[in-house]
């Protein structure tokens, strides 16, 4: 085989690995990220697309907090540590990460171990987001319709003539 043929194999090779990461990154969780990682001969993969462990990890997991809020209005810290592999006692700083990124919009509720999720974005936009966004819109064109409606009524009831 010529050079040639063994750079395309190689490049096929490094391209279906980048390719794989960034298929982690863009709908995985942290468990994906370090999943990929040790099939992948370590962290030694990332260092050659210049890749800091240390800030992939820690994009992980914001993100991995973020697919959390999407699907769930309050989170216990418990469950949020366990998702984020890290302590209890980490929590309020990783949320707090989340939220200075614009990634995500919560509060914490210190007393109840919670965290109170306002809106967070979605990762991955596909067929299932689109029908609850169809969703949220019939409701919203149903809720609109029915205050047009009492508006229109209570137009007709004010121009009706007062009997005494």
């Amino acid at each position: 085989m010529s050079n040639g043929v063994f750079l395309s194999i190689y490049t096929m090779i490094f391209a279906a690995q980048l390719f794989a990461l960034l298929k982690v990154f863009q709908e995985g969780k942290l468990e994906d990220y370090h999943s990929y990682i040790k099939s992948n001969g370590g962290e030694s993969i990332l260092s050659q697309w210049g890749l800091s462990p240390e800030d992939c990890s820690r994009h992980m997991r914001i993100l991995s907090l973020c697919s959390l809020a999407a699907e769930h209005e309050e989170i216990p810290y418990a469950v949020v540590a366990d998702t984020l592999q890290t302590d209890a006692g980490e929590v309020e700083k990783w949320v707090i990460d989340a939220v200075s990124s614009g990634l995500l919009s919560a509060k914490m509720d210190q007393l109840q171990q919670k965290v109170m999720v306002e809106r967070s974005v979605v990762r991955k936009f596909d067929m299932e987001q689109w029908k609850a966004l169809q969703s949220r819109l019939h409701l919203w064109k149903r809720n609109v319709g029915g205050i047009l409606e009492a508006y229109k009524q209570s137009m007709k009831q004010q121009q009706q003539p007062v009997v005494q």
